[in-house]
């Protein structure tokens, strides 16, 4: 038997929309009466059926300059900047998983920081996904970032991710970390957070000449010291 319902009480029984959360990508110091966000559009088609993501595409579409909508801020009290401007830090952001990181730096450069910045930055290839290109080669020009490794996937035949770089720069970062920097990583919790935690691990052992149980100590003392945070979704 078919069951009919109506439209309109059917739809009281959906749950809502939940919102959509956004790394604020701006230091309020550079931009005190500003806040940027770094969006990615999500567009796909299924069969001959098109489709968007809610919020991306209604900012991307719809959401005109003048527009107001409602926000609201959760703070996060732990995946920020250290107070000891001289405490260098690691970041690693793929794809829109930069955002925080661009604030970090924007702070950073504002307040003539003395750590050291790296960041690992990561996407499908240079010429469409390298988003804030300009500002981050202009930071390490002018020397705000020290270190800058890139990873373009599809830019040749062997994909190539952060956590590659990572290993390939695995004597440099174990030594930051030895030195007391923060590791930051950023984006998708799915797949990538776990191959940068993995990609550490192997670092570790591989630096320290340990197994896997040593290893795994090492992160877990990190993360007892609030030197390995994380932001993903």
């Amino acid at each position: 038997k078919n069951l009919k319902i109506d439209l309109n009480l059917f739809l009281t029984l959906l749950k809502p929309l939940q919102h959509r959360a956004y790394s604020i990508s701006s230091s309020n110091l550079t931009y005190p009466n500003e806040v940027h966000l770094t969006i990615s559009t999500q567009r796909w088609q299924n069969n001959s059926r098109f489709y968007g993501g809610v919020c991306s595409t209604f900012l991307a579409d719809k959401c005109l300059k003048g527009s107001q909508i409602k926000i609201f801020l959760i703070p996060n009290k732990i995946f920020k900047l250290p107070k000891d401007q001289k405490t260098p830090i690691i970041m690693i952001g793929p794809g829109t998983g930069l955002a925080p990181f661009i604030s970090f730096l924007q702070e950073r450069r504002f307040l003539r920081s003395s750590g050291k910045n790296w960041l690992f930055f990561g996407a499908q290839t240079r010429s469409n996904d390298f988003i804030y290109e300009n500002e981050i080669l202009n930071l390490k020009k002018d020397k705000v970032l020290q270190k800058l490794d890139l990873a373009f996937s599809r830019d040749q035949s062997k994909k190539i991710y952060v956590q590659d770089r990572m290993y390939e720069a695995r004597a440099e970062i174990f030594q930051w970390v030895e030195d007391g920097a923060i590791l930051y990583v950023c984006g998708d919790a799915v797949k990538m957070a776990n191959d940068v935690e993995n990609m550490l691990r192997r670092i570790i052992e591989r630096q320290l000449d340990c197994n896997e149980i040593k290893s795994l100590e090492y992160i877990k003392n990190l993360k007892k010291e609030k030197r390995y945070l994380l932001d993903v979704y």
